[in-house]
């Protein structure tokens, strides 16, 4: 996808001229680190306010001093039409956030280091008691990004210090290889993400959710998921195809298995269900591979699509099933 760029060539390069002397001048004065920092498994570089370093439990930075965190969201450029709705004009921003319970006081442009003009919306929510002051913004290139920034109101920090993180949000030079998202690491196994999969979150250490599409949060279950799984049991399964069936069951509605073989998953001996089943009203096809361990834990994989759009990722499931292996 092509970057929005402002209209005339020339106005581009004297304005980033400008801009680069005037952030310098600006992180400067608002106590923003000097150098760019990548942000791992994404394609974000990002010069973080003071105090903010890269997040251990999530894509972004945080600081745990001001109890601020910049959650960076990576997704594939087909979300653009999407997301760009949601940030295309104040009216429009409040009512869908309000949805969220953020209620958008402000929206601005700003021009971020790549030269693009930049939508900013500014709000706040209240989440557990504490009310939460809350920055967003969208930057589209081959890659659609959203940024979104929340700190408790009494730890806010300096406008100018937060519009010159979000300007400095440059698409490109960070490792755009899903395999290099930090959350990936303390997995007892290994995967590779193959598009237009993404890793939408990763829960306990164990467990993955890769899902297609912008939200990371869906509880109607709209859009294809992959769920990888790994249980220590406190003692061996001894028929796989029995615990498979009990693990289906949980999946929906009208669960039908149409075939069912063993097969070779995680380098262990296997069993692979396939089937269709009704969640929320829609019909859906399924891939369920479950193995086991001599000592008992079960890792387990399950993709999940819309019939309509489960062969257009059938192939897709299975590469990133084919790449699973149990660390060690």
């Amino acid at each position: 996808m092509t970057r929005r760029k402002n209209s005339s060539a020339s106005i581009v390069s004297r304005f980033v001229g400008r801009l680069a002397a005037g952030l310098a001048a600006l992180t400067m004065h608002a106590g923003l680190a000097v150098a760019q920092v990548a942000v791992p498994g994404t394609s974000v570089m990002m010069t973080p306010p003071e105090g903010f370093t890269i997040a251990g439990g999530f894509v972004g930075f945080e600081s745990v001093e001001k109890q601020g965190s910049f959650l960076v969201a990576e997704f594939p450029a087909e979300a653009a039409s999407q997301l760009s709705g949601l940030f295309s004009d104040q009216s429009g921003a409040a009512a869908a956030f309000a949805q969220k319970g953020i209620t958008i006081e402000s929206r601005e442009e700003i021009d971020n280091a790549d030269g693009d003009t930049i939508p900013l919306l500014r709000g706040s929510q209240e989440a557990n008691g504490v009310t939460l002051e809350k920055w967003m913004a969208l930057y589209v290139a081959e890659k659609v990004v959203m940024v979104t920034f929340s700190v408790p109101k009494d730890k806010a920090l300096d406008e100018d210090a937060m519009k010159a993180a979000f300007a400095s949000v440059k698409l490109a030079g960070a490792s755009g290889e899903p395999g290099s998202d930090p959350r990936l690491a303390e997995l007892p196994y290994e995967l590779d993400i193959a598009e237009p999969f993404r890793l939408a979150s990763v829960t306990n250490h164990t467990g993955v959710l890769l899902t297609v599409g912008p939200k990371d949060i869906d509880p109607e279950a709209s859009q294809p998921q992959i769920v990888v799984t790994y249980t220590e049991t406190a003692a061996p399964i001894g028929d796989l195809k029995g615990y498979a069936k009990i693990v289906l069951n949980a999946v929906g509605d009208d669960v039908t298995v149409e075939a069912q073989e063993d097969t070779m998953f995680a380098e262990l001996d296997g069993v692979a269900s396939h089937g269709a089943f009704t969640e929320n009203g829609v019909q859906k096809k399924f891939v369920q591979i479950v193995a086991a361990t001599e000592s008992g834990a079960v890792i387990g994989f399950l993709g999940t699509a819309a019939q309509d759009k489960y062969g257009d990722l059938k192939d897709a499931m299975e590469e990133i099933a084919a790449s699973i292996a149990i660390k060690g």
